[in-house]
């Protein structure tokens, strides 16, 4: 016949033994894979210049199917369309921004399809339009009128 000792033992072993299989089960619910990403864009772009966005993937479980789109104006974008095979992912593309009209608000959508694995993700970007300036520097501050002067672009 079992002691009282023996019980508690039995008690406790089978406690630990559920609580285990309960958290492994939970865990796999919950964290079925550790893969992670970046995406990086700037909050504002000019309309001058041209702009970079980069994606990275680490610890990919399967491969999945990577777009980056600009959507200004009812008008998209790619910036670019690629199948990621690799574990370990990284790439920049430079992109450049129209002029912005009335509204300067501008969006970059990123999404990421695999046959477990559905990632999207729309942030918003602020286009800046610079104006081109043109700057004339005289030799003098000052001419009287009639008088040649020279300049420098």
């Amino acid at each position: 016949f079992l002691k009282d000792r023996d019980v508690h033992f039995c008690g406790v072993f089978l406690s630990c033994l559920l609580l285990r299989s309960s958290m492994t089960e939970l865990s796999e619910l919950v964290l079925p894979s550790c893969s992670q990403y970046v995406l990086l864009v700037p909050t504002v772009v000019r309309s001058d210049s041209p702009q970079t966005a980069c994606v990275q993937f680490h610890s990919l479980s399967e491969p999945l199917s990577l777009s980056v789109v600009l959507e200004y104006n009812n008008i998209q974008t790619t910036l670019f369309e690629e199948f990621v095979t690799k574990n370990d992912f990284f790439k920049c593309c430079e992109f450049k921004v129209p002029p912005a009209g009335s509204d300067p608000l501008a969006f970059i959508s990123f999404s990421a399809k695999g046959s477990t694995v559905n990632l999207a993700e729309r942030r918003s970007v602020a286009i800046e339009n610079v104006d081109n300036t043109l700057f004339i520097q005289t030799d003098k501050p000052i001419y009287k009128p009639g008088q040649k002067g020279g300049w420098g672009v």
